[in-house]
């Protein structure tokens, strides 16, 4: 995945101190590969002041409705990032690939737990200077992207089966999938929130599309989301994004990822396969 290629940083141990972590950190695999355990601790720079404290805010007043969300630590001051860095506690658990299933019905679940969310106001400054944000606004209409020769028909198939969903955004958590972890003796975890302000159901596509691309799902999962209302234009929108990001990687940051569209044309045919015979079954163009 793209984030494995970011340069990794170790906390300085005033760091380390101002959290109360004393073990020698661990690298964590996952995620961006960028946070480290120590102890009962866990490490990660943050993205900005107030967007880690509005995160971490979150976390301590959201009901746990049949999941867990770690708990942000604080220096003993009371700030929730030091000199660039956050802290959180280590939550039990583990990624399973044999999962997805129950993944998918607690995106659902989660999402409705927190549809009361109100939109943070630091997401009016959030800028389009990374491939996840420049990818999530092309595909929205918000930006304008002219893809790479190398995926341009990817892109070319996947915008020719949208058509207009009329759902409210709300808060969304966009990168729930790889950020579940099970455990046999309590209720899942949801960690690294990744906030966006989209449908809920985009959501549960995302955690469909990285499922089948990056973890080799079955594509019989779609058919545990397809009650989703039009659920075949999230997936569509997910798997967009995530092609996209493939470009913007390449163009902001020079990444050798435009390679990696081949791991995606399985889902992109099917895809196109279903949007084709929903749009027969329903009469649309």
């Amino acid at each position: 995945m793209m984030s494995e290629r970011r340069a990794f940083k170790q906390p300085p141990e005033e760091v380390l101190r101002a959290f109360g972590a004393g073990d020698p950190p661990v690298r964590l695999e996952g995620g961006q590969g960028q946070a480290v355990r120590s102890g009962a601790v866990v490490l990660k720079p943050a993205v900005d002041d107030e967007r880690t404290a509005w995160i971490a805010r979150f976390c301590l007043e959201t009901p746990l409705d049949g999941f867990r969300l770690p708990r942000p630590v604080c220096t003993d001051d009371g700030r929730f990032v030091y000199q660039g860095w956050s802290a959180w506690e280590h939550i039990p658990g583990e990624h399973r690939k044999d999962r997805w299933p129950e993944t998918v019905e607690l995106c659902v679940r989660f999402h409705e737990a927190i549809a009361f969310v109100q939109r943070p106001r630091w997401m009016d400054g959030v800028r389009a200077e990374d491939p996840w944000t420049m990818a999530d606004r092309a595909i929205w209409g918000e930006l304008a992207f002219d893809p790479h020769p190398r995926i341009a028909p990817a892109v070319e198939l996947l915008t020719s089966c949208l058509r207009e969903v009329g759902v409210v955004p709300q808060l969304i958590h966009g990168d729930f999938g790889g950020n579940v972890l099970h455990s046999d003796e309590c209720p899942p975890a949801v960690i690294d929130m990744s906030p966006y302000w989209r449908p809920a159901a985009f959501a549960v596509g995302v955690v469909v599309a990285d499922a089948v691309v990056w973890e080799g799902a079955d594509l019989s999962l779609i058919d545990v989301a397809d009650g989703i209302r039009d659920f075949e234009q999230w997936l569509a929108r997910a798997e967009l994004r995530r092609v996209i990001e493939l470009d913007a990687a390449h163009r902001l940051w020079g990444w050798d990822t435009l390679g990696e569209i081949d791991a995606h044309e399985r889902l992109i045919r099917e895809i196109a396969r279903r949007c084709r015979a929903h749009r027969r079954a329903t009469g649309r163009r």
